[in-house]
C-alpha cells in the first residue's frame, strides 16, 4: 500500500482498499496476502475508464458488483462487474462549482443497501448525502442537504 483511504469488507469476506497515493482499488480475497483484481494503473491518476483519482470508498453488491467512489479528482461514482469489467458512471464536478441536483463533488463515502435498490453517495463538498438507483445510477432522491441550488 502508498495511501490507503478506504476499507471495505464484502459478502465473501474479501478485503477491498482503496489507494488515493497509488490510484487504485484492490481487492484481497479471505487469507490472501496479495490481490487477486487491482483496478486503476498503479500511480497514474486520470479519469478514463482504465483509471482513478484518488478514489476514495467501495461498496460491493451480494453478486459481486461493485460501486467506486473516485472522489477526490474526478468527482464520479463507476459500476463494475465482479470481474472489474465497468458497467456505467455518473457524477462529475460541473457548472456552479459542483452545485447542481445531478453532480457530485468529492463523493466520499458510499453505503449500498440492496433491499432497497439504493447507493447511497455522501457528496463531501456539497454537503448532501444522495441516493441513486443501484441498477439505473442516476440520482433519485437527495436528503440532508445544507446548501441551496
Amino acid at each position: 500500500f502508498n495511501v490507503p483511504h478506504g476499507l471495505t469488507i464484502d459478502h465473501k469476506d474479501n478485503i477491498w482498499v482503496t489507494d488515493v497515493g497509488r490510484h487504485q482499488v484492490l481487492r484481497i480475497p479471505k487469507g490472501a496476502t496479495k490481490p487477486d483484481l487491482e483496478l486503476g494503473e498503479k500511480f497514474v491518476s486520470g479519469d478514463d475508464d482504465k483509471h482513478f483519482c484518488k478514489p476514495t470508498d467501495v461498496a460491493v453488491t451480494s453478486n459481486g458488483d461493485f460501486f467506486v467512489a473516485d472522489g477526490y479528482c474526478n468527482n464520479r461514482v463507476l459500476k463494475f462487474s465482479s470481474t472489474g469489467k465497468l458497467l456505467s458512471q455518473w457524477g462529475a464536478k460541473e457548472g456552479n462549482n459542483g452545485m447542481t441536483p445531478y453532480t457530485l463533488n468529492i463523493p466520499h463515502s458510499l453505503t449500498l443497501i440492496e433491499e432497497l435498490d439504493l447507493i447511497c453517495v455522501a457528496d463531501r463538498e456539497n454537503s448532501r448525502l444522495e441516493n441513486s438507483s443501484n441498477e439505473a445510477l442516476k440520482i433519485i432522491e437527495t436528503f440532508l442537504t445544507f446548501h441551496k441550488y
